[in-house]
């Protein structure tokens, strides 16, 4: 029905970045789901995090150009809800929507390489032992999530810089493009600009990212008592929401810091422990926590949403836990 709705929609309305975005991971996941024996169960997994990953960046990206202006010009966006106002009112939807088409696409490999890698490192892991105790899934979780977030990284940041960088131009009112923004910064810094809030991005990413599968995955496990689907879709969105909220409130000094690198506020140079120091000293505790709300709630919805979507994708594709882990080109699983 949305596919149908986009279709009918005027041209000029429907911006291409945001059609390609919905239209190519709609085909993928029917060619996949129609072609599933050809496909290995890891690859499957990577897809349905890959697919899960662009609808939620897409869905919610408003949110989180609230949360980066706000955490870029805290002096002049001084409240979650005026800054919307604000935004609505200068830039109308565009600049609520700045680096769209930026966050979808560049989410899909991004969150492809973690799932796929968090998956792969579950499964030979529990593998390894089946009978584990709560502290040997705990250790499961930690190091699953911790390599997945590792690895996905490489492709995770020079995006989120990128798209950042679009967030903050559009809702100053400069007209600016993804190549452009790109190469700026290769031209000013090289292509370590690029990774410029890499070591911001991995102590915000891994924490947050351990603690909230570590409480999504026992949440999950405690309360799945019923195998109904319509239960298993509420219940993996509940336990997103509670795992992605405690996880982002507790981070948001780092990804206050990440953001400050990544937008240019803070030189490359300035280092992550140094960037904490400075923002703590000038801006006291408002600063170190700003866009908290912002971001609580995105975070919340996000792996609401996007963990939902992920289970529902892997059910879909047939390669839920428990799925056979060989790969099966030839015939089915």
């Amino acid at each position: 029905a949305h596919m149908v709705a986009m279709a009918r929609m005027p041209r000029d309305r429907m911006p291409r970045a945001l059609a390609l975005a919905c239209f190519l991971p709609a085909c993928t996941l029917a060619i996949v789901a129609e072609r599933r024996p050809r496909f290995s169960v890891d690859f499957r997994r990577g897809l349905s995090g890959s697919l899960a990953g662009a609808l939620t960046n897409g869905l919610l990206h408003p949110l989180d150009t609230v949360k980066t202006v706000r955490q870029a010009n805290r002096a002049q966006f001084p409240g979650t809800f005026r800054t919307i106002r604000r935004i609505w009112q200068q830039n109308g939807p565009r600049g609520l929507y700045g680096g769209l088409g930026t966050a979808m696409v560049g989410a899909m490999p991004s969150s492809f390489v973690f799932f796929g890698t968090y998956e792969f490192m579950k499964a030979r892991l529990q593998a390894l032992k089946p009978d584990c105790s709560l502290d040997e899934r705990a250790r499961i979780h930690v190091v699953s999530a911790a390599c997945g977030n590792a690895a996905s990284s490489l492709i995770f940041v020079p995006k989120e810089m990128v798209k950042q960088r679009l967030q903050a131009a559009r809702v100053a009112g400069v007209s600016t493009g993804v190549r452009q923004v790109v190469s700026t910064i290769v031209k000013e810094h090289g292509v370590r600009g690029l990774y410029a809030a890499y070591s911001a991005t991995i102590m915000r990413n891994i924490p947050t990212t351990v603690l909230k599968f570590l409480i999504y995955e026992e949440l999950r496990l405690r309360l799945a008592a019923s195998d109904e689907s319509a239960t298993l879709r509420v219940r993996s969105m509940a336990c997103g929401a509670i795992s992605g909220a405690c996880s982002s409130v507790l981070m948001t000094p780092l990804d206050v810091v990440k953001t400050r690198l990544a937008t240019g506020q803070y030189a490359a140079t300035l280092g992550m422990r140094r960037s904490l120091v400075k923002l703590a000293t000038e801006e006291g505790l408002s600063g170190l926590f700003a866009g908290a709300k912002a971001r609580m709630v995105g975070a919340a919805l996000f792996s609401a949403i996007g963990l939902s979507c992920y289970e529902a994708c892997k059910q879909l594709l047939r390669c839920e836990d428990g799925a056979n882990l060989a790969d099966a080109p030839r015939g089915a699983e």
